[in-house]
């Protein structure tokens, strides 16, 4: 199990999201909303501010983390790439509950009654 988190340009969230939307290993999308996301501009420690969204998305294996993740960058960059276009961290999941019946672990990242 996997959890992808992405931030990405607030612009380019929409795009990103009807990407995913055709991955067949996402159930669902968390969008988190930033008031603020700096990133480094190169040669000092100054940060500009970027309009920015965190996307969460988690799936069941390793082929559907990295289909996300190459989606989310695909669909995420601006041209030909630009600082602040954004970041993606893929992290294992330890254990996943669904809250509703109790189903635990990879089935608790499907819908129910699939």
């Amino acid at each position: 199990m996997y959890e992808i988190k992405a931030y990405v340009r607030e612009t380019m969230a929409e795009h990103v999201i009807d990407g995913l939307a055709e991955v067949s290993g996402v159930t669902s999308i968390a969008v988190v909303p930033l008031s603020e996301f700096g990133h480094s501009t190169g040669g000092g420690s100054h940060l500009a501010k970027v309009r920015m969204v965190k996307l969460e998305v988690d799936v069941a294996d390793e082929t559907s983390a990295w289909e996300v993740s190459n989606v989310i960058v695909e669909k995420a960059r601006t041209q030909e790439g630009h600082p602040g276009d954004g970041k993606v961290l893929v992290s294992r999941l330890v254990r996943a509950i669904r809250i509703e019946d109790g189903v635990v672990d990879e089935e608790a990242l499907s819908r129910p009654g699939s």
